[in-house]
C-alpha cells in the first residue's frame, strides 16, 4: 500500500487516476482503516468487475487513454507503462480541455475547510441543496455537511461562489439559444 501511495501522489497531478480495488471481502471499516492508516488519497473500491487479469496480490493494470490495457503485473514493475500513458494524456488534454482526463468542474474546488469547532478538512464543494453541500475528498470519497456548521468565513465564500453561479445562469438564459436562429 505505501508503494502506491507514492505513485499516486508522484503520478495524479499529471493526470493518472489511481484506482484501488479491494478483493479479499474484507469488512468496509477495515478497508477504511487501512485507508485513513496510510492516507490513502485515491479512490478504493470493494471489489471489482472485469476480466480477471491476475490471482496475484498486489497487482496492478495500466490503461491507455483508449482504454487499451497497456501493463499487467507487479505495481513496482509499471513505472515505464504509467510514464508513458501520462505522455498521451498531455497530448490529448491540450487539444481537448473537455476530455474524460479534464479536471472535474466543482462549485469551489477542493481546499481546506474550518467548521465552528475550528476542525479543518479537505475537500471539493461539489454541490449545494439548500444548506447541504456534497464535498468530495480527494481519494473520490463523497460526503453532506451542514454548512451552517462552517466557519463564517467559509460559509461566506460558499455564499459568494453559489450567488456568481446563479447569476452566470441567469446570463446564459437571457442570451437565449441561437441555434435555431436563422
Amino acid at each position: 500500500m505505501p508503494h502506491l501511495v507514492q505513485m499516486d501522489k508522484k503520478y495524479s497531478k499529471k493526470g493518472m487516476v489511481l484506482i484501488g480495488a479491494e478483493v479479499q471481502g474484507s469488512a468496509e471499516d477495515k478497508i477504511n482503516e487501512i485507508i485513513d492508516e496510510h492516507k490513502v488519497q485515491f479512490t478504493v473500491t470493494k471489489g471489482v468487475s472485469g476480466p480477471n487479469l491476475s490471482n496475484a496480490i498486489p497487482h496492478m493494470a495500466v490503461f491507455s487513454t483508449k482504454g487499451d490495457l497497456v501493463f499487467n503485473g507487479h505495481p513496482n514493475n509499471a513505472e515505464k507503462a504509467i510514464k508513458t500513458a501520462l505522455k498521451d494524456v498531455k497530448e490529448e488534454s491540450s487539444s481537448d480541455e473537455s476530455s474524460f482526463f479534464s479536471k472535474p468542474k466543482y462549485l469551489i474546488d477542493e481546499r481546506t475547510w474550518t467548521n465552528s469547532e475550528g476542525k479543518k478538512l479537505k475537500a471539493a464543494l461539489i454541490s449545494l441543496e439548500g444548506e447541504v453541500g456534497k464535498f468530495r475528498f480527494s481519494n473520490g470519497r463523497t460526503f453532506n455537511y451542514d454548512i451552517t456548521k462552517l466557519s463564517i468565513e467559509d460559509q461566506g465564500l460558499i455564499k459568494d461562489k453559489s450567488n456568481k453561479n446563479a447569476d452566470e445562469e441567469d446570463e446564459d438564459e437571457e442570451k437565449g439559444d441561437d441555434r435555431f436562429d436563422f
